[in-house]
């Protein structure tokens, strides 16, 4: 018998498939350890209004964790506001201004570095 191409009794093809295919196997191992940290998340916006305010609470949806450092962006009929939260801080008030009727429906935005821009609406109804 030939033993031509073999490494103690293995076909040197076999040994190169091997080696290659754990080579690449790492290669593609550490592709999908670095696209997981790229992955965006999810936040979980919650809002309450009362007498003309706004309430806007940031979390992320994934850990039910408050988040600071999101800004928040309130669109109304006449004009907007805008507020960046601070890293301790997971809210903000914001006083909308009632042109005429009782109610006004507002479009609230929530941006932050890592997460899915969120974007809903409110109807805020005027005080007294």
């Amino acid at each position: 018998m030939d033993h031509k191409g073999q490494l103690m009794g293995v076909p040197i093809k076999l040994v190169m498939a091997l080696v290659i295919g754990t080579m690449a196997m790492g290669v593609l191992m550490q592709f999908v350890g670095t696209a997981e940290r790229t992955v965006l998340r999810d936040m979980d916006v919650r809002f309450s209004t009362s007498s003309n305010r706004l309430t806007v609470k940031v979390y992320d949806a994934a850990s039910g964790d408050a988040f600071g450092s999101a800004t928040v962006v309130v669109k109304y009929l006449g004009g907007m506001k805008a507020h960046t939260l601070g890293t301790n801080s997971n809210q903000y008030t914001f006083t909308i201004p009632m042109e005429g009727g009782s109610y006004t429906v507002v479009t609230v935005r929530v941006t932050h570095s890592g997460y899915i821009p969120w974007e809903g609406e409110a109807a805020v109804h005027r005080a007294g």
